[in-house]
């Protein structure tokens, strides 16, 4: 006999979802013994996990390695609780996962005892609908299996965002319809198209006119032949590239690339063109200025398109000369070849001034990064961050590296500073939503992604961040997931401490107790203990470059005899 469930499980393999991760939950037993039972080799391999936000981060994480769904399950009301934090993560960073979730019986008089009364919602997918596409709870066989295809159709097209469906216990765990049958052949995300030649001409002339011009780009998420598009075009047009961190999308060692913002750049730009720009007015006031009378802002991307009464993350209002509705990647391509068709027609002039513009623009790129190394490489009293991140990309930079975290916000600017992130695998990203718990999850989600490719995936992890969920190091030990976890502790939560000095001074208060409640130094965690305790290799602790240089490769001889997972803790101020 074959039951529903068995329906749902085909059709995962149909879209050839080759994970499903959860922490098993009763309310979609029915959808875990499909998965468990079922004949056919491709099913999805699941990946168990000790908490529904660890769940939520590795199909996160994967989906930014690879483009492709790694399902999530969720149990209902306390599982769904559990997972939302991370799905407030995904929805932020514009990531479009596919969240299947149980449900009790609508139905009240199939209901259990007690506990299907507490774990059954009415209108359980409204907890998501602020940060989510689209939700459903559907109650019958085929319009579950039609809700589940509307989901995978939804949160894939452009803009980007999870959906979530609430699938009945009861209606899991009936026998299969008679005549309910797949649809042929996978579901095809939808994709908006590329630039208009009429949106193209009015786009490229403004930019070919402007005299200091400036692309800034943040959730693009360009391969490597894009990128190449994109240095082409801002080359052609003597623009600098100031490159957000939402996604990788340009070589971060390109002479024409800045990191996050430029005051200088940004104090004489006439013409900014806003690549998939999620914060421009962040971008303009973290650059000391604001919308100038001389400055032409063309924005192009999809994010206006998705809007959230329920959380602000549409960022300040600026309003744009040229707002421009189209598929960046499609489109960067088209905007290069018909920049190069006039830059053929410049004049010599002309030329001299976009190249002069573009060596001011180099010799600036150096003076910055010679001021960022002789700060950073300041003596201290003891292993600063910056001195951490060099030291580790000493030990590992012969290596194929990826970069499946970068843990914080400081680590995150200083990894993009001091690395070259050359390569559209090497960088996906920090989290979107700013939620603690992020890392270690996605992590490893973007590790199973990259499993068997023969490259290192590196995991700067933050000690704050591991403590809301080190039951993850269970997921990663369980399956072996080769993942060099490089534990940054320097025992507290620093933009606390930050926050707590700065409101000190601002009232005039000793800032000698910013470390009360934002700090672990009094009671310090073993996180080499922690790592032991879930069956997972670590060397120790490292307090130099020298013992980070000699510990990574212990690490590393271990990963590549065993094809097994290692952690070191990196001890910093």
């Amino acid at each position: 006999m074959k039951y529903f469930s068995d329906l749902l499980v085909d059709l995962l393999i149909n879209q050839g979802i080759e994970y499903v991760c959860f922490n098993p939950g009763a309310s979609f037993r029915g959808i875990h013994d499909s998965l468990v039972h079922h004949p056919d080799p491709a099913v999805p391999a699941i990946l168990m996990c000790c908490h529904e936000e660890i769940s939520v981060a590795m199909a996160h994480g994967y989906y930014k390695a690879s483009g492709k769904h790694m399902a999530v399950l969720v149990h209902a009301n306390i599982g769904l609780q559990h997972a939302s934090m991370a799905i407030f993560n995904a929805w932020c960073d514009r990531v479009p996962l596919l969240v299947l979730g149980g449900n009790g019986p609508i139905d009240a008089a199939l209901r259990r005892p007690w506990i299907d009364w507490i774990h059954t919602s009415q209108g359980i997918d409204k907890l998501l609908s602020g940060y989510t596409k689209w939700t459903d709870m559907p109650v019958s066989q085929a319009a579950t299996l039609e809700s589940v295809q509307r989901a995978l159709k939804l949160c894939a097209a452009e803009p980007h965002a999870p959906c979530y469906v609430a699938i009945d216990s009861a209606v899991q765990e009936e026998s299969l319809a008679p005549g309910l049958l797949l649809p042929s052949g996978a579901v095809r995300p939808e994709r908006l198209p590329a630039l208009d030649d009429e949106q193209l001409n009015e786009l490229v002339d403004r930019m070919l006119a402007a005299h200091h011009p400036v692309i800034a780009i943040d959730y693009a998420a360009l391969d490597d032949e894009q990128a190449e598009q994109t240095l082409r075009l801002a080359t052609l047009t003597g623009a600098a590239v100031i490159s957000r961190n939402g996604r990788y999308n340009v070589p971060n060692t390109h002479p024409l690339v800045f990191q996050d913002h430029d005051a200088q750049l940004m104090s004489e730009c006439d013409f900014l063109l806003a690549l998939e720009v999620q914060d421009l007015y962040g971008l303009l006031a973290n650059s000391g200025q604001q919308p100038h009378a001389g400055l032409y802002i063309a924005t192009l991307g999809t994010h206006s398109l998705l809007i959230s009464s329920w959380v602000a993350d549409s960022q300040k209002l600026v309003c744009a000369d040229l707002a421009l509705h189209a598929n960046v990647a499609a489109s960067i391509t088209r905007i290069a070849q018909a920049a190069q068709a006039l830059a053929a027609s410049r004049t010599h002039t002309a030329q001299t001034l976009v190249d002069e513009r573009t060596q001011r623009i180099a010799a600036h790129k150096q003076a910055r990064r010679q001021a960022l190394l002789a700060q950073v490489t300041q003596p201290a009293d003891g292993l600063t961050i910056a001195q951490a991140l060099i030291a580790i990309h000493e030990a590992i930079g012969h290596e194929r590296w990826v970069l499946t975290n970068t843990g914080s916000v400081t680590i995150d600017t200083l990894v993009r500073g001091l690395w070259p992130i050359e390569r559209s695998e090497a960088y996906i990203g920090m989290s979107g939503g700013a939620g603690l718990g992020y890392g270690l999850g996605a992590a490893i989600g973007a590790a199973v992604a990259h499993k068997g490719s023969g490259r290192l995936c590196v995991n700067l992890q933050s000690d704050g961040d591991l403590l809301y969920t080190p039951s993850a190091l269970w997921t990663l030990s369980a399956y072996d997931i080769p993942l060099l976890v490089l534990v940054i502790n320097n025992r507290l939560y620093l933009n606390s401490k930050q926050h707590a000095e700065r409101i000190a001074d601002l009232r005039q208060r000793p800032s000698d107790l910013s470390n009360l409640a934002t700090s672990f130094h009094e009671n310090e965690v073993d996180f080499v203990a922690l790592a032991k305790t879930f069956d997972l290799y670590s060397p120790g602790s490292a307090e130099t470059p020298a013992q980070i240089g000699e510990k990574i490769c212990d690490c590393l001889s271990y990963m590549r005899t065993y094809g097994k997972p290692a952690l070191l803790e990196i001890k910093t101020l």
